[in-house]
């Protein structure tokens, strides 16, 4: 019988040694009280913690008008959270805090799609675009 749990253990120990903040904007407006005017208030930090970053490319095919069709490559990401982080939502914003690769330091991403369910989970995975490289 498969251990799920140390399936689980492995998983985060070995394939996830970055940090990562997550942030959501919460559409919520909040008075200034310097200023009198109504501004966006902080977001919400969702998660703070362990993470695994994996480039992933997507390759779309479309047909074009004429007829033809035309292969597109586009760069994405994968991110693995344990199974103890929250769901995240799209458009959260994933800031690497510390990574095993250093030039991913400061980079954010952004969510964009809901995460992967499985029948027998022992990971979370979320897709991301990037945002910006951050200050280098």
């Amino acid at each position: 019988m498969l251990d799920q749990a140390g399936v689980a253990r492995f998983a985060e120990r070995h394939l996830m040694p970055d940090t990562v903040r997550v942030m959501r904007d919460v559409g919520e407006q909040v008075l200034d009280p310097k200023t009198g005017q109504l501004v966006d208030g902080p977001p919400l930090m969702v998660y703070d913690g362990n993470a695994g970053l994996y480039p992933q490319q997507e390759k779309i095919r479309s047909r074009s008008r004429d007829g033809a069709w035309a292969e597109e490559i586009r760069a994405g990401y994968k991110l693995l959270l344990p199974l103890s982080a929250p769901e995240l939502e799209d458009r959260d914003v994933v800031l690497v805090v510390a990574a095993h690769d250093r030039q991913a330091e400061g980079r954010t991403y952004e969510v964009t799609t809901m995460g992967e369910v499985s029948s027998l989970p022992v990971l979370r995975t979320v897709w991301l675009e990037q945002r910006d490289r951050g200050a280098q």
